[in-house]
């Protein structure tokens, strides 16, 4: 089972290629999140969705209307509505209005929960990004000294473990133990026959961000 948690516009036709792209059942939650009062073209949108829903045994929408009149009273409400879903939580953030699609972004980063989103050309071609909650945990994450000078070590390289261990003067078993830990989180990734270290874009990611502390420890 999993959770939808959107917002919608006057077209629900990104709505329904997420339902179908992510196996939709008739079992999972889809809770509609809408600025107060509803528009009339919103509302069309939302009865074509109940009805798409019956005919292809996706779950049925849960709509809310939220009061936007400031930050924290609109961001308190999708959390009302957000935190009791059902984990893994999917969003499409190419739905109705910026205001609500940030609010949904910021209340999903927050809420520890496990969440992948996406987000399409509002065009409606075919290039499409997603992500999800161990990107971000990666992201935000507090690194060791020992991680820190790690991940610096292999910037612009590609090493092995025992010239990993070299280079930080650590056993072979130390690097092992902290390169799976790194890997678990998506910064490296290790190819070829001699499966020589390398950072993911993801790990290059994390040094760009920690880069004074990185600079820091090196010193």
């Amino acid at each position: 089972m999993k959770s939808y948690f959107v917002t919608l516009g006057f077209n629900e036709t990104f709505l329904l290629r997420l339902l179908y792209e992510t196996s939709a059942q008739k079992e999972d939650k889809l809770v509609i999140v809408v600025p107060s009062p509803i528009v009339s073209g919103t509302k069309t949108a939302l009865e074509s969705i109940k009805a798409q829903a019956v005919k292809l045994n996706y779950p049925e929408p849960e709509v809310h209307e939220i009061e936007i009149s400031d930050f924290d009273k609109a961001f308190s409400q999708i959390l009302d509505y957000l935190l009791p879903l059902p984990e893994p939580v999917v969003s499409d953030l190419t739905l109705g209005m910026r205001m609500m699609n940030v609010l949904i972004l910021l209340a999903l980063i927050v809420s520890g929960k496990k969440f992948t989103v996406y987000v399409r050309e509002e065009s409606g071609g075919s290039r499409m990004i997603t992500f999800n909650d161990n990107v971000v945990k990666a992201l935000l994450r507090d690194y060791s000294k020992e991680e820190l000078k790690l991940l610096s070590v292999l910037v612009n390289n590609s090493l092995s473990v025992s010239e990993l261990a070299t280079s930080l003067g650590k056993s072979e078993k130390t690097v092992l133990n902290k390169l799976a830990e790194l890997k678990k989180l998506g910064l490296l990734t290790q190819k070829g026959k001699d499966r020589k270290v390398e950072l993911s874009t993801l790990g290059l990611n994390v040094v760009k961000l920690k880069g004074q502390e990185i600079v820091q420890e090196v010193q």
